[in-house]
C-alpha cells in the first residue's frame, strides 16, 4: 500500500499519495508518486471533504488502486498529527 511523502518547493508544502516499486535496472528510485493531493493546508480540508461525503468525493483512481475510508482517516491523521500511522514522525507539521 502506499503512504504520504511531501515535497517542498517555492515555499509550499505538497502531499503526495507514494508507493514503492522495488528497485530497477534503470533508475535509483525505489518509489513513485501515485496521487497529488496538493498544499498541505488544502489537501488536508480536501481529504476532510471526502471523509464527510466518501462515496461521491474520494476519488475513483484511489478506489481503483484499492484504497479506501480507512486509508483517508489514516492520512488525515497523519497530516494533523505529523506522525504515520506506525508512529514514525514525517515532519508533516
Amino acid at each position: 500500500m502506499g503512504f504520504l511523502s511531501q515535497v517542498k518547493a517555492k515555499g509550499k508544502q505538497y502531499i503526495y499519495l507514494s508507493e514503492y516499486i522495488g528497485s530497477s535496472n534503470f533508475s535509483g528510485s525505489t518509489e513513485i508518486n501515485v496521487y497529488g493531493f496538493g498544499p498541505k493546508e488544502e489537501a488536508l480540508k480536501r481529504m476532510k471533504r471526502w471523509e464527510e461525503n466518501f462515496a461521491y468525493e474520494f476519488p475513483k483512481e484511489l478506489l481503483n488502486r484499492g484504497y479506501g475510508r480507512h486509508d483517508l482517516r489514516h492520512w488525515i491523521k497523519t497530516l494533523e498529527t505529523g506522525r504515520s500511522k506506525t508512529g514514525r514522525s514525517l515532519k508533516f507539521s
